[in-house]
């Protein structure tokens, strides 16, 4: 699950580069999809992995429960897109503090907490920017956007690998 939510964010983010003449109510509608499939993937992760330990879970359950809200909002608002930016910070907040406490919360011999320390990080600056940013054009917010998701999508894929990997050394006959 968390190579599927990597390689989302890397589709999003290249989406957000690649894409020209984006407008600004295109991009709020792709953004809306990536958090909505985020959010189902995180929470996915949250059922199927989380079930033997449910309070070490929280902070994954709440930052899915945030991008599934997210992206349910932006299909209800899909003419206001200026309104849908805060939200967008507002997002950013959430999920970088709860990426951030549940990188503390992982062991330290796993070595995959910094990666995902770090995306907790970019989705922080992320807000900040948007923040004082307010009023970019579409082609701004779409390249701050599509490097924000390109940039947590790798960071997010190399924890998955991290992860994997330590699986695999844990469990031989897995690999």
């Amino acid at each position: 699950m968390v190579a599927c939510r990597g390689g989302l964010a890397i589709l999003f983010g290249l989406s957000g580069l690649l894409w020209p003449r984006l407008h600004l109510d295109v991009l709020v509608m792709l953004f809306a999809a990536y958090a909505f499939l985020d959010g189902v993937y995180t929470l996915a992760s949250v059922f199927l992995r989380g079930r033997s330990h449910p309070l070490e879970w929280w902070p994954v359950a709440v930052e899915g429960a945030v991008g599934v809200g997210l992206g349910i909002l932006a299909v209800a608002w899909p003419f206001v897109p200026y309104r849908m930016i805060w939200l967008i910070a507002f997002w950013g907040i959430v999920t970088g503090i709860l990426e951030v406490v549940l990188a503390s919360r992982l062991p330290r011999d796993l070595e995959s907490h910094w990666f995902l320390a770090m995306g907790g990080g970019a989705s922080l600056f992320l807000a900040v920017l948007v923040l004082i940013l307010p009023h970019a054009v579409a082609s701004e917010v779409a390249w701050i956007l599509g490097a924000y998701a390109l940039v947590f999508g790798v960071l997010t894929s190399l924890a998955a690998l991290r992860l994997r990997r330590r699986a695999q050394a844990a469990d031989p006959a897995s690999g």
